[in-house]
């Protein structure tokens, strides 16, 4: 080999070795630190993403709550408690209610729904041990007329800080059914932090003009009076039944008698039969070969001092001397 072909082969060598080593710098001092700087700026726009969705529900949120806390009747229990039953107090008097109470229980914290979440991250556990709110469970109740009822409930149902009713009972009283009790239980939702500083006793919201027509809907149908009875119809005019017409007398069967059976005989067997009857009160006289007909019997064959007759889809012996009506059946 030459001494140029070997300085050729060195150089291509060098070229290749070189090139790996730098393509071996560059993914280590450019390529990969550029995807990792790449991946953390679209993570970084995601999340910023992401807060801006947040940040603009929240105004929307931050709005629903101090919504919700202008239904609250105050930031301790006992003024919450006094409101309470004073206003419903007033709705029974209002709508002339007998024998109004109110009643209710001390608030139960409700847990957040993250509590069944199972968050493992110590502000998930933070979270799920929160206590937002607690519920106030009371029961409202008096008695009047269906339209009393009718109207205190809608009022009742109409109130911002009566958050949910869990039960609601009308039943009537007396024999007449004309007075009903009316039991109603609810909750109130007590959120002290969300209370205005200055809440003070809720004016008595009235109810809207459709559900108090509503309402005094059902009280004119009262549903619990059973319906009276409806007048008796007029009486109606005798019917004349037509004259009906006797039945038709039966056919003679009785006047119709086997007066004879006839065998003609050929060369020992029987070759022909001929029955022989009479009609009894006319002495008309007939004789029948076999398929003859007599009143609807119809003859089959004769022999010796008996006749078989097909009648009705039956066949029946008639013996001679009887008449029609004297036929037994034959299995």
């Amino acid at each position: 080999m030459t001494r140029g072909r070997i300085r050729l082969i060195a150089i291509v060598a060098f070229l290749v070795g070189a090139g790996g080593v730098g393509n071996l710098l560059a993914q280590r001092m450019y390529f990969k630190p550029a995807a990792v700087l790449r991946k953390n700026i679209e993570e970084m726009e995601r999340t910023q993403s992401r807060v801006e969705d947040v940040m603009e529900a929240w105004f929307s949120v931050k709005g629903e709550l101090k919504a919700f806390g202008s239904t609250q009747l105050g930031r301790e229990f006992d003024e919450v408690e006094h409101r309470l039953r004073t206003g419903l107090q007033e709705i029974g008097a209002r709508h002339q209610l007998k024998g109004v109470q109110v009643s209710n229980a001390r608030p139960r914290p409700e847990r957040t729904p993250l509590a069944g979440a199972r968050l493992r991250t110590r502000l998930g556990r933070s979270l799920s041990e929160a206590r937002d709110f607690a519920v106030i469970k009371g029961t409202f109740g008096g008695n009047g007329s269906l339209e009393q009822v009718m109207l205190a409930l809608a009022s009742v149902q109409s109130q911002p800080w009566v958050h949910r009713l869990d039960r609601v009972s009308i039943e009537p009283r007396g024999r007449e059914r004309t007075e009903f009790q009316l039991d109603v239980a609810f909750s109130v939702v007590f959120a002290p932090d969300l209370a205005p500083a200055e809440a003070s006793s809720p004016e008595i919201v009235g109810a809207s003009a459709e559900v108090i027509a509503n309402a005094r809907r059902v009280a004119l149908r009262n549903v619990f009076v059973p319906p009276a009875p409806p007048p008796a119809p007029p009486p109606l005019p005798p019917v004349v039944q037509p004259p009906v017409a006797p039945p038709p007398a039966p056919p003679p069967y009785d006047r119709w008698k086997v007066t004879g059976v006839i065998e003609r005989r050929q060369d020992g067997s029987t070759a022909s039969v001929e029955v022989w009857l009479l009609q009894m009160d006319t002495g008309e006289q007939r004789i029948l070969t076999p398929g003859d007909e007599v009143l609807g019997h119809v003859l089959e064959w004769g022999e010796g001092e008996r006749a078989v007759f097909v009648f009705d889809g039956q066949r029946y012996e008639i013996a001679q001397g009887r008449t029609l009506a004297e036929r037994t059946a034959l299995n």
